[in-house]
């Protein structure tokens, strides 16, 4: 029994259409795991980035303290006293 030709141009149509969107999915799967993996880059990034500021920042109050000792104690102390005002109420 064979088919006519409509049918067949429509199973046809039909198949192509099963792989145009088969196509569709992969490529947007793809594009969302590169999307994904961007924004993994761009948190990796953004995260050294705060890390060496850290790091930096860390060293220079370092620096400030081994500079002027005195000081760094008095200050610390004072703060101390504040805090413990506030906390305190």
């Amino acid at each position: 029994m064979s088919q006519n030709p409509e049918s067949e141009a429509l199973r046809k149509d039909i198949d192509q259409l099963k792989r145009d969107l088969s196509a569709l999915a992969e490529t947007y799967k793809r594009s969302s795991e590169q999307r994904a993996q961007a924004g993994i880059d761009s948190a990796r990034g953004k995260y050294d980035e705060l890390k060496r500021e850290a790091n930096r920042q860390t060293q220079d109050l370092g620096s400030e303290i081994e500079s002027r000792p005195f000081t760094s104690v008095l200050a610390a102390f004072g703060i101390g006293l504040v805090l413990g005002k506030l906390i305190g109420r």
